[in-house]
């Protein structure tokens, strides 16, 4: 692609400073997410979890129905597996975000290696989450972390404010 007859370099980065809770700053570079990243995920199979349904009834226990007469669903977005499960998404979601954002750091090599198309990425998002937490990073970090990557990548304030609750 070419801006002006420019050819665009896609590689830029910002370096970052991570207050952690000890007083001590790290220092992080961090590069912007790519166009395809979420699409690549859910191709990947991190996919955010359905929650759990149930036919809506009536005072007398009878199903109730709509203006065709098929029976209403209601969601359980209350039951509390579905929580567990919708919060392990979106920590999946925070580290393999942190993780690709951090590939250009020099001073960041991660154990975990990103697998390939046949490998799982939910156990590779497990362990960098894992690797995360045995570096000492708190869900303050991550989510301090998270929304620097968000904001280098122009994700919207608001998306900000409305997920980042979910990285922790």
């Amino acid at each position: 692609m070419k801006i002006q007859g420019q050819t665009v370099q896609k590689k830029y980065h910002k370096t970052i400073m991570l207050n952690r809770p000890d007083g001590e700053n790290l220092e992080l570079t961090i590069s912007p997410l790519p166009l395809g990243f979420h699409t690549r995920l859910r191709e990947q199979g991190i996919i955010p979890p359905a929650p759990p349904t149930r036919i809506a009834r009536d005072s007398s226990g009878r199903p109730v129905r709509d203006s065709q007469g098929m029976a209403v669903v209601v969601s359980e977005e209350n039951d509390q597996e579905f929580q567990i499960e919708f919060e392990k998404y979106h920590q999946r979601v925070a580290v393999i975000a942190a993780a690709e954002a951090l590939e250009g750091d020099p001073n960041i090599e991660f154990e975990s290696k990103k697998p390939g198309s046949k490998e799982s990425w939910v156990e590779y998002a497990d362990e960098l989450y894992q690797e995360f937490e045995e570096a000492g990073f708190s869900a303050g970090d991550l989510i301090s972390l998270c929304q620097e990557i968000c904001r280098l990548s122009n994700l919207l304030d608001d998306h900000i404010q409305e997920n980042g609750s979910n990285f922790s």
